[in-house]
């Protein structure tokens, strides 16, 4: 008898589309029926078809939207009406972050909806701070309680978590459901040279390309970057920025003067995925000044599966794998002094510096595959 999954993901910007194709693929090769719930943007269903052909014709495509406004008011709401009509033997979120503060809160004050969805839910949970110890606040500590509550009612199936050390220390908690650890994946590029790929990336010969990749909001550090490229003391060091720009006008005249000196290229544009393999064959290697970010970042899995050592802040999960896993270097979070600093010891390193961070990008690279991915994926549909 075929195992009928839901799987609930209205949104299609950023991480959700590929993040939505693969945990398709992976329920398809293990000849799952899958009921595909999502939003009511008609270029979800467009876009993904175009990243992943011939997808959507074997899901079967279900909208719990309606003008952009969830059926019953609430993504929890949509998803049980949903659930209550098409009977699925699992539920899968592909991204539990859409509705679980609200959840938690509710269940906190309420006192939860005594086992929603009959313990079928499983969701993989992006940025799961009220499930982390080290996170305070009052408002995590409203949501931890309802989380909590939640468990104790057997809400959760299971939960699929992208912060490996979370999932390591989930073993001696008290009251949880199985985690399973979801790589960050990365994707197979193009084959380009790496000759080919600088002369259409405008990277100067014998410069040191430091590769900014997606857009530049505030938060992924592009002024910081800006910054210590203005007083680093490496004269190789290049500033190659690739992917849609904020237009912030203090910004871009700091950033137009690198380019007018020689020290920096930008493509302000979204790049194809063509010109995604040449700007990371491009570099050598990867910017991650985010600011005190939380979570995971698939642009490290990215620079490993090609790689290219990173220099990121040392800010929570991104900053302690590159410190474990010998991904490259880091700097002081929000700091662009540090990140200069970091930036000439990286550009300075040894060759057995060198080797140690390609062998931890290798081994990264190895566990954050298409496959490893599809293996969490089945570890949680079977959890």
């Amino acid at each position: 008898m075929t195992t009928k999954v839901l799987l609930f993901e209205p949104r299609f910007e950023g991480h959700h589309l590929p993040w939505t194709g693969m945990i398709s693929h992976a329920l398809l090769a293990e000849k799952y029926e899958v009921i595909f719930a999502h939003g009511s943007d008609p270029r979800q269903l467009v876009r993904l078809d175009e990243a992943f052909p011939g997808l959507c014709a074997q899901l079967e495509c279900v909208s719990v939207q309606t003008d952009g406004v969830f059926d019953g008011g609430s993504a929890f709401a949509a998803l049980q009406r949903l659930a209550e009509r098409t009977s699925p033997d699992r539920i899968l979120v592909a991204n539990l972050d859409e509705f679980a503060s609200r959840l938690f809160r509710g269940a906190s004050v309420w006192g939860g909806h005594g086992q929603p969805l009959k313990g079928q839910l499983r969701g993989i949970y992006h940025r799961p701070r009220p499930l982390d110890p080290a996170q305070g606040g009052f408002g995590n500590m409203i949501k931890r309680f309802g989380y909590r509550r939640l468990v104790r009612q057997g809400a959760f199936a299971g939960l699929g978590i992208l912060d490996e050390f979370l999932v390591e220390q989930s073993g001696g908690l008290s009251s949880t459901p199985p985690m399973t650890w979801m790589p960050d994946f990365w994707r197979p590029m193009h084959s380009v040279t790496r000759d080919e790929s600088r002369a259409a990336m405008q990277v100067p010969d014998g410069s040191m390309a430091l590769l900014f990749f997606g857009v530049s909001h505030r938060r992924k550090g592009l002024d910081l970057a800006v910054a210590a490229m203005e007083c680093c003391s490496d004269e190789r060091a290049f500033l190659l920025l690739a992917g849609r720009q904020d237009h912030d006008p203090v910004l871009a005249a700091r950033v137009a003067r690198l380019v007018e000196n020689g020290k920096a290229v930008v493509h302000d544009r979204f790049l194809s995925e063509d010109e995604m393999s040449m700007a990371f064959t491009a570099s050598d290697r990867v910017l991650l000044p985010y600011r005190s970010h939380y979570g995971s970042s698939n642009i490290l899995s990215t620079a490993a599966s090609v790689l290219r050592p990173v220099i990121a802040s040392d800010f929570h999960l991104i900053g302690k794998r590159v410190v474990e896993h010998q991904l490259g270097v880091v700097h002081k979070d929000r700091d662009s002094l540090s990140l200069a600093k970091a930036i000439d010891r990286s550009l300075a390193a040894t060759s057995d510096e060198f080797s140690s961070w390609i062998d931890g990008m290798t081994a990264w690279a190895a566990r954050t595959s298409p496959e490893a991915f599809s293996r969490s994926v089945l570890q949680l549909v079977h959890s």
